[in-house]
């Protein structure tokens, strides 16, 4: 395993010596193309201070280096009067300073070089000079043209200032021009005088090299300052990264040094900054950008260095201290301290980023090319100073360089934006999670808790003339505890639907005064226990409000339960007051009060305020986090004040009804809650056929199942229980039901699927489904699966019979309709159907009399067949349906005669049953509307299929009539026909749903004839 990784690295530094190499190559490049794209200088050979370049014709873009053998005039001024008789000269390499001449770099001399052009052109000159040391004065043709400080002959006398000069001027008439450049230096140890070359050309020239040189001085320093700018906003408005701070500073320091001492000294343009403060600044800047960019790393992660960092850190600070008090000989004497903090920091830097590279190659791979950026950058720029060579502001490296360490940045940043996101996305999973595991859990305890309280109820019911007072007292404290974990349970899936979707409310102008009643009347029992006095202080005439009432009826609800829950004494007032358009609603108690620090935080989820007492009341702390919601939800507030150990007033707000909305209040009765459960139950409607409902229960759950039997009285429902789905598929099957309760939640087929399957089957009056719901379960999913009703447990017995009985009733009375249809089609016998038989009867008696008595014997066993009422739900043998066929078939031969054929295409047919009264409608609707219609002759095919296989079996109606139009089919399988036909057609369409779960299939086409046919269980 390790040699592996040893290769892998291996492989990897290659690939990283690879792209160094190949990006340092490129960036060589650039500035190789650089340089022969501005180095348009043309180096002539000037001897002893004399150029002659009069057959030179010199253009717009180029420029001569005046490098070569100028005068140089040793401590003399030779442009002061007083010099000029005496003045003796030596020739001096230029750019080099005079130090070898003058023996130091202190001191004073004349610069002369005269330079011969053709008279014959008129042009503009010009002379850009990049640095003398330190201060000068430059001089044409005589004439004193520009000066950087005061040149002296003694220090007291003289100011430092060394700005690049760019000067402008004509040659006489001859075409000379005499250049004389007067310079002194007490402040620079260094090589003094005139340092780097001097450049001359024509005006447009110098002016065109100078000017696209500030130029890309001025788009660096935008660049670096936007940076800069940014990155400290982000410091100042995010989690204050050190990182941030620190190239802030870099940006900075790199900024002001440039305008300072780079290029053309920009600065010096806007601001007069001296000598020394600019000397002082600048070094104390690149100690500045030393330590940030130190900092702009993790090098306090490289071993042993993070043991020397303090002493560093203060040594720098120290020295950048000092550099702004010193002078500039102290300062330049310093610079080897200075290029050892450098280095100390380019070799740190160095490891660090080698330390991230090797931590994370694909992240810290720009990281390293940033580093090696600056580092080349800075190398030519020395490299160019060393050989005195100006050339045009080079902007790129430090721009590469930057681009590289903020990519490295934002790559951070997009990778910590993506792992905040995921984790973000996991906290929200899990919230999720951890609501469904309430909500699954609430339903788990909903289910032992529906057990206990409808196994109390029934046998409270069922035992209260036998059981002992205490007895019934201790169920009845059975009873209200349960009632009391209910709400506990509807808490936890209130505050779950609120945070999954916002409620719709159903506004509309409300009294709150008979609503506060109610409440209080409700909660009676537990006042009654703690001797509270509950008052009701909103009068009758408060103005109406325009909210949701069964949500105002739950906020007062919660307020006022947590009010008796927290007070042992005294009493709990709801009261309220008009404020501009708001009501506002006081719910008062004297209870324990609640402390200033629980207040904060009083209405989030999961919070209770057991510190101040040791009255532990239970729940969940979600009451008040609901309540406010759904203030919320009205567009109210809702606000507590208290005082510890006294007493605790919460205020909420809703909206005042407008006057005109107010005046079409009703009359609303206040409230109460019911005494008795035998009045409400005495009320229910009664089923009146006499027989014992069928009820099919499905429960996974034993005790559940025990339950919903016990409390389902065996002379008025006729229950069978069952586990799962499979089990409840199987029942249905064998006998017919008035209704199915099905719990939702259930192993492999839940309750949702069970009603999709059986509404595959029947319809939602044929056989009605009542789910049984934990409190978690999407309704609107119920409904869509094709459940009828749904009760939430714990079941109240009262409201499960009251549910049932109303289904029950409901699928009745659809029976009773759909017998009524099917008694008014076999009615459908028409009379000129009954009348033509007689009339052919009357015809055969005349002349044969066998047929005669063949044709009513035929005529007598289609109307017995026709008028079995009690057969219309049952199965009969495929035999006896198609003996009223042949029955009907005969008759109607006897009358059309060969007109009217029929073909039997009957394949082991014996041992099937089919529903009564399926084929014959068929085979009458293809002698109607398929053979009459054409007036002509006709064919009808009855036809049987067996497919052993499938154990299925096709029973097939055909003719050779007029058809039907496609669209009209679909018409006719609604019922929307209109016609007789219709009807019957319709009638065999549902009752072939019921038994076998399909229907007709009906092929047609004008002209060509119809084929109807169906499918049945074998």
């Amino acid at each position: 395993m390790y040699g592996e990784e040893l290769i892998g690295m291996r492989k990897n530094y290659i690939r990283l010596g690879v792209i160094l190499l190949l990006f340092i190559i490129c960036l060589s490049t650039f500035r190789m193309i650089w340089m022969g794209f501005f180095q348009n200088e043309i180096q002539p050979d000037i001897q002893n201070g004399v150029l002659d370049i009069q057959s030179w014709d010199l253009g717009d873009k180029e420029t001569l280096v005046l490098d070569g053998e100028w005068k140089f005039y040793p401590s003399q001024f030779i442009m002061e009067e007083v010099s000029r008789a005496g003045s003796e000269s030596e020739i001096l390499d230029v750019p080099e300073g005079w130090n070898d001449i003058l023996n130091s770099s202190f001191g004073y001399g004349t610069y002369r070089l005269q330079i011969k052009v053709n008279p014959d052109i008129d042009q503009n000159y010009g002379l850009y000079i990049p640095s003398i040391r330190s201060s000068s004065e430059v001089y044409v043709n005589g004439r004193k043209l520009s000066s950087s400080g005061e040149i002296a002959s003694d220090e007291e006398q003289y100011t430092a200032k060394n700005l690049p000069q760019n000067v402008v001027f004509t040659a006489n008439e001859e075409g000379n021009i005499d250049i004389v450049i007067q310079a002194a230096n007490y402040k620079d140890i260094r090589s003094s005088g005139i340092i780097r070359s001097v450049k001359f050309g024509t005006e447009q020239a110098i002016s065109r090299g100078t000017q696209i040189s500030s130029y890309f001085q001025i788009s660096i320093i935008v660049i670096f300052l936007i940076h800069a700018v940014y990155t400290f906003i982000l410091y100042l408005i995010g989690n204050r990264d050190k990182y941030l701070f620190y190239f802030s500073i870099l940006m900075l320091s790199i900024i002001v040094t440039s305008l300072l001492s780079n290029g053309d000294k920009l600065i010096h343009q806007f601001l007069n900054i001296s000598y020394d403060f600019d000397f002082r600044l600048a070094n104390t800047l690149l100690l500045v950008g030393c330590y940030a960019l130190l900092q702009c790393t993790n090098h306090l992660e490289l071993p042993y260095w993070r043991r020397v960092f303090p002493f560093y850190k203060w040594s720098i600070f120290g020295v950048m201290g000092i550099t702004l008090f010193l002078s500039i000989p102290q300062i330049l004497f310093l610079f080897p301290v200075y290029y050892l903090f450098a280095f100390i920091v380019i070799v740190v830097t160095f490891c660090s980023i080698a330390r991230m590279y090797r931590q994370n190659p694909a992240t810290n791979l720009f990281l390293v090319l940033s580093f090696f950026a600056v580092v080349h950058h800075y190398i030519w720029d020395i490299g160019w100073r060393e050989q005195s060579i100006y050339l045009t502001f080079y902007p790129f490296d430090l721009i590469v360089a930057v681009v590289c360490y903020i990519t490295v940045w934002f790559k951070g940043y997009f990778q910590m934006h993506e792992e905040t996101k995921e984790l973000a996305d996991s906290l929200q999973r899990m919230n999720k999670e951890k609501d469904q595991f309430l909500a699954n859990t609430s339903h788990e305890f909903r289910n032992p808790l529906n057990s206990i309280l409808l196994l109390s109820k029934a046998v409270m019911d069922r035992e209260e003339t036998v059981l002992s007072e205490r007895s019934v007292s201790e169920l009845n404290t059975v009873l209200n505890v349960g009632k009391r974990m209910n709400l506990l349970l509807t808490d936890l899936l209130e505050a779950r639907n609120l945070n999954r979707t916002k409620p719709r409310l159903n506004k509309q102008v409300i009294s709150l005064e008979p609503i506060a009643t109610g409440v209080l009347d409700l909660l009676q029992l537990s006042s009654d226990m703690k001797q509270l006095e509950m008052i009701n202080k909103i009068p009758k005439e408060f103005p109406a409000v325009y909210a949701d009432e069964n949500r105002v009826t739950q906020i007062l609800f919660n307020l006022v339960g947590n009010a008796v829950k927290y007070t042992s004494k005294g009493g709990v007032t709801i009261s309220a007051e008009k404020k501009e358009k708001y009501a506002e609603v006081h719910v008062t108690d004297t209870g324990i009060g609640i402390s200033g620090e629980m207040q904060k935080r009083l209405f989030l989820p999961y919070e209770q305020d057991n510190a101040t007492s040791g009255m532990q009341e239970g729940g969940f702390g979600l009451g008040l986090s609901i309540t406010k919601q759904l203030v919320e939800l009205h567009g109210g507030q809702i606000w507590v004040s208290s005082e510890d150990a006294e007493k605790t007033t919460f205020t909420f707000t809703l909206e005042l009804a407008s006057s005109q909305e107010a005046v079409q209040l009703p009359v609303q009765t206040v409230r109460t809650a019911a005494k008795s459960e035998d009045k409400v139950e005495s009320g229910l409607p009664q089923l009146n056929d006499g027989r014992a409902s069928a009820v099919l229960l499905v429960d996974d759950n034993p005790a559940s199942l025990l339950a919903l039997n016990s409390i389902l009285s065996e002379d008025m429902y006729d229950t069978v229980p069952v586990s799962n789905a499979k089990q409840a598929l199987e029942e249905m099957k064998k006998r017919e039901w008035d209704i199915v309760v099905s719990d939702i939640m259930m192993p492999e087929i839940s309750g949702y699927k069970l009603t999709g399957m059986i509404r595959e089957r029947y319809s939602l009056t044929e056989l009605p489904v009542l789910l049984l719901t934990g409190g978690n379960a999407d309704i609107q999913a119920a409904f869509v699966a094709g459940a009828n009703d749904y009760i939430t447990k714990p079941v109240e017995p009262v409201e499960l019979k009251a549910r049932m009985d109303s289904l029950i009733t409901m699928k009745r009375v659809a029976e009773q309709q759909l017998q009524f249809e099917t008694a008014w089609l076999q009615a459908q016998i028409q009379p000129h159907f009954l009348f033509n038989t007689l009339n052919s009867i009357l015809a055969l008696s005349e002349w044969d009399v066998e047929e005669m008595r063949k044709l009513l014997n035929e005529l007598s066993n289609f109307l017995r067949s026709k008028f079995r009422f009690q057969q219309m739900k049952d199965l009969i043998p495929l035999d006896e349906e198609l003996n009223i066929v042949r029955s009907y078939l005969y008759i109607e031969q006897v009358r059309f005669g060969e007109a009217l054929q029929v073909k039997w295409e009957l394949d082991g047919y014996q041992g099937i049953s089919v529903p009564f009264l399926s084929i014959q409608p068929l085979v009458e609707n293809a002698v109607q509307h398929g053979i009459r219609n054409r007036q002509g002759k006709g064919t009808v095919v009855i036809r049987f299929k067996k497919d052993t296989a499938c154990s299925k079996a096709f029973i097939t109606v055909e003719d050779d009539g007029a058809g039907i139009e496609t669209a009209d089919i679909a018409n006719i399988l609604q019922g929307n026909s209109g016609s007789e036909s219709g009807v019957g057609i319709l009638n065999v369409e549902k009752r072939l749903h019921q038994h076998y779960g399909k229907g007709l299939m009906i092929d047609s086409s004008l002209n060509k004839g119809t084929s109807v046919s169906f499918e049945i269980d074998i």
